[in-house]
């Protein structure tokens, strides 16, 4: 049922005089219930003369506990039309509540309770919701009776909020009293169109550009939505708090991109808050990153016509499963951004490289060193002229020597160089190309610009030719430097926030590394130790627990095992500290202690979790 049609029966009920039952609102978890009585029928109950209540009945076992709730929900209502004994608890209340009093007041609420009861208030003027109906510990037939007495006897109109499909419908006596109490069910259908830009104000005063950019893709995000029949509130709020945090790199490109990140990133959000993700993939695509416009005719198709020769049914792949569910209709704007798959899955953003993967995605602007290589090595060369070749192959040379070509680059000079040198078709002999590589690739180092993932495949085809093999060593190799430099950059980075006292940059550098190795692998075990044994008690406590984190999920071990090599060692230091130094004052050594235990546990965790 709409919101418009909801509405309309809840303000005849409102109207309705002497009630005796109450509505049930049912929608599944995060549909918005709660937010519609709050955004919506709590205003149309006070248009209509009502004051309001919002009680959550998540996690209430005891119906004394219900009942004290209630009062104190009732407590800024109580008037002098109420009986006296309940304003003389409200004001006794009213004095607990009060700071002076709570130093020298020893009295219990359950005391202050005694002999007061709710059955003295007049609610013949109150709506009351009463929220998570499922998720109360209380057996349902019991809550429902206890508000039944007031509906039944006291006319208090009543909304209850719940998901019957999470409710045990065959408790005895569920169905009587529900059909005693409960006067109409309602299946609340949310309208996400009048939804969101209600969810947008939350970002009105604090990111006005921010909210602004909102309004102006208002459709946009209103049609993706709907098309994927998101109507999980807390889906939503999560994928516009995350549009925000990428929202600083791609508010000014163009609009083409703009679509594409935006689509992106509701796809992956969707996927992750409904498990289908999880933030151990942060570093695995799942071959959503081979995705495009021709990626069903020749991926998909293929491997139909390859299962009709199968006599099982093949299993389809997390990329097949995930085109068909989204990018039938969308394939044109949809391309796939590495760290904004990296941030909603583990929550760090790497800006750096999204304002990267964003520059990538305009035309290229071709220098003429890379006009050159291009034209020169590949097997067309055959068909360049005398003039051409002798050109472009002089030229090449020269930005090679410069350093002019990325560090990966220099593979693929080197096979077709030493091929043109071995052939006599350049005058530079295979001593000659060396040493230009060797160099050039000198330069390239200080540039210190890499990629993982373009080195993995450099690596992955073997080469015919043993000369191009030490030149990918020595590509490696410079690879490798270059990434230690950075590995042990991270490594000062956590002694200095442990030594600065600095809680936040501890917690944010644990975040950036959420599934990483580089934030032990370099560390140094004895100034890591040394660092840990003269901090503060707090930032001790802050360091084991944030340790703690790091390592509790489930198959952690698969990631980051080589963490044990590190952890083993500041353990054993650790260790043999506590035994030499008896005389710790607490709570120090029980830190300490605490410390040494999670080190244990977690090495033994990654032991067991390993592949």
């Amino acid at each position: 049922m709409n919101t418009d049609n909801i509405e309309k029966i809840f303000t005849d009920y409102l109207k309705t005089d002497k009630t005796q039952y109450a509505i049930l609102l049912n929608g599944s978890w995060g549909c918005g219930k709660t937010y519609f009585w709050k955004y919506g029928l709590d205003g149309i109950a006070v248009k209509n003369g009502f004051k309001t209540i919002f009680i959550s009945l998540n996690g209430i076992s005891k119906i004394d506990a219900l009942e004290h709730l209630l009062f104190l929900r009732l407590i800024p209502f109580i008037g002098n039309q109420e009986s006296s004994l309940l304003q003389n608890a409200t004001k006794l209340v009213t004095n607990i509540i009060n700071q002076a009093s709570k130093t020298f007041l020893k009295t219990n609420l359950v005391d202050i309770f005694k002999d007061v009861s709710v059955d003295s208030f007049n609610f013949s003027k109150y709506v009351i919701c009463f929220d998570d109906l499922e998720r109360c510990q209380i057996p349902i037939k019991e809550v429902l009776g206890f508000i039944n007495n007031f509906v039944e006897h006291k006319s208090l109109k009543t909304l209850i909020l719940a998901d019957e499909s999470n409710i045990d419908t065959t408790q005895k006596g569920y169905n009587n009293i529900k059909e005693k109490i409960i006067g109409r069910v309602l299946n609340f259908e949310l309208n996400i169109a009048a939804t969101l830009p209600q969810l947008f104000k939350k970002y009105e005063n604090g990111n006005v550009d921010f909210y602004s950019f909102l309004l102006s893709q208002k459709q946009v995000l209103i049609d993706i939505l709907v098309e994927y029949k998101q109507d999980n509130l807390r889906i939503v709020g999560f994928y516009l708090d995350t549009l925000e945090k990428l929202f600083p790199s791609f508010k000014d490109v163009d609009a083409k991109y703009i679509q594409e990140l935006i689509l992106f990133s509701a796809l992956i959000a969707i996927e992750f808050k409904k498990g289908k993700l999880t933030s151990a993939d942060y570093r695995d695509p799942k071959g959503i990153d081979i995705i495009d416009e021709h990626y069903y005719s020749l991926n998909i198709a293929r491997t139909m016509r390859a299962s009709e020769k199968e006599t099982t049914v093949r299993d389809k792949s997390y990329a097949e499963i995930f085109y068909e569910k989204y990018l039938d209709k969308r394939i044109a704007n949809y391309f796939y951004y590495p760290s904004v798959y990296s941030y909603i899955l583990s929550g760090y953003l790497n800006q750096t490289d999204l304002d990267a993967e964003i520059k990538k995605r305009y035309p290229e602007v071709i220098s003429q060193e890379v006009q050159d290589f291009r034209s020169l090595l590949n097997y067309k060369f055959r068909e360049l002229s005398n003039e051409d070749f002798k050109k472009l192959s002089r030229n090449v040379l020269k930005y090679a020597r410069e350093g002019q070509y990325w560090i990966y680059d220099y593979v693929q000079i080197a096979n077709f160089f030493y091929f043109f040198s071995n052939n006599k078709l350049i005058t530079e002999t295979k001593e000659d190309i060396d040493n230009i590589l060797q160099v050039g690739l000198e330069i390239v180092k200080g540039k210190k610009q890499i990629n993982d993932r373009v080195l993995e495949n450099l690596l992955h085809f073997g080469d015919d030719n043993p000369e191009v093999t030490k030149i990918k060593q020595l590509v490696k190799l410079i690879h490798s430097e270059i990434k230690k430099e950075e590995y042990v950059a991270d490594s000062n980075e956590l002694i200095d926030c442990l030594t600065n006292k600095d809680e936040y940059a501890l917690a944010a550098l644990f975040e950036k590394h959420k599934f990483s190795k580089e934030l032990f692998q370099y560390t140094d075990d004895k100034l890591l130790l040394d660092t840990i044994l003269s901090i503060s008690n707090k930032q001790l406590f802050n360091f084991t627990e944030l340790l703690r984190h790091r390592y509790e999920i489930v198959n952690i071990g698969e990631f980051l095992f080589e963490d044990t090599v590190c952890l083993n060692k500041v353990k054993t230091g650790l260790s043999n500290y506590l035994e030499k130094n008896d005389v710790i004052e607490q709570p120090r050594r029980y830190l300490f202690v605490t410390l040494e235990t999670t080190l244990m546990s977690t090495i033994e965790h990654l032991n067991d979790t390993r592949k």
